[in-house]
């Protein structure tokens, strides 16, 4: 069952999907939200128009992000899906009325900076929150608890990743992309560098939390135009702010927190 926050997130997304609303105008003055509340929607205005998508991370996607995706076949889209994760293995996790649809999803099963995909076959890539997993995430075959290898403390888990883990996953995506094709991606941002987490079994796991360094990887990736990025951070009254840049958000941490406390988002073109 999607729960309360999903549904309106999800709900608003629809509406700038459908053109009955634009992503600027609605108001962030709303205590109680993650990053979805800005990244969902974000995206949305972007999948508007596209006809054949890859995302990344589907199975274990938020799910207003999923109910997002799954839309998009009544636009036409074809979508399709890459992730270390089959989503049968969690398909408990998504709402009865959603569950054959997204099974019914193709989803290539392996590490994106890896695994065998169509050149120049797609004309959006989607990685929300999913790229700063790339390099610690690894999938669990038997741990009927966990669909990822967790530790039960934080020695017990990488500490580090791939410093290539950037340049490799958009060259992935480059690959893929047809001529003119985009990519949208959105990463916590803050401090910076490996950042401990505690999921809801209570088992650790990090992920990269990005700053000026890692986010210039992205945005400047030989093949690739910016044709957007914008930022946000969780302000003392518990509600997302655009700022202006990563160094406004060099305070923040989601460090042992339930969600981030900045968020950038970006829209790339291939070249």
């Amino acid at each position: 069952m999607i729960g309360a926050n999903q549904q309106f997130i999800l709900d608003r997304a629809m509406q700038v999907f459908d053109g009955t609303a634009h992503f600027g105008n609605f108001n962030l003055n709303l205590p109680g939200h993650s990053e979805r509340l800005v990244e969902v929607p974000w995206a949305a205005q972007h999948l508007r128009d596209a006809k054949h998508i890859l995302d990344i991370g589907f199975s274990m996607s938020s799910l207003d992000w999923l109910g997002l995706l799954l839309a998009t076949n009544t636009k036409g889209a074809i979508l399709q899906a890459a992730d270390i994760v089959r989503p049968e293995r969690v398909q408990s996790r998504y709402p009865q009325a959603w569950r054959d649809a997204a099974l019914a999803v193709p989803v290539s099963i392996g590490d994106i900076r890896s695994i065998e995909l169509p050149a120049n076959q797609f004309d959006l890539v989607t990685c929300i929150s999913t790229i700063e997993h790339i390099g610690f995430d690894i999938a669990s075959n038997d741990d009927p608890n966990s669909a990822f290898e967790r530790g039960k403390t934080p020695a017990e888990i990488a500490d580090t990743r791939d410093p290539d883990v950037n340049q490799d996953v958009l060259r992935a995506f480059h690959r893929v992309l047809q001529p003119g094709g985009r990519v949208m991606i959105s990463v916590p941002m803050g401090r910076g560098g490996p950042t401990l987490l505690k999921d809801s079994l209570g088992l650790y796991t990090r992920q990269w939390e990005y700053e000026t360094q890692s986010w210039r990887e992205l945005t400047t990736q030989p093949g690739f135009e910016v044709l957007e990025q914008c930022f946000y951070a969780l302000g003392p009254d518990d509600c997302w702010h655009q700022v202006q840049s990563p160094t406004d958000l060099s305070d923040k941490s989601s460090e042992l927190q339930p969600h981030a406390s900045g968020c950038a988002l970006l829209l790339l073109q291939k070249t």
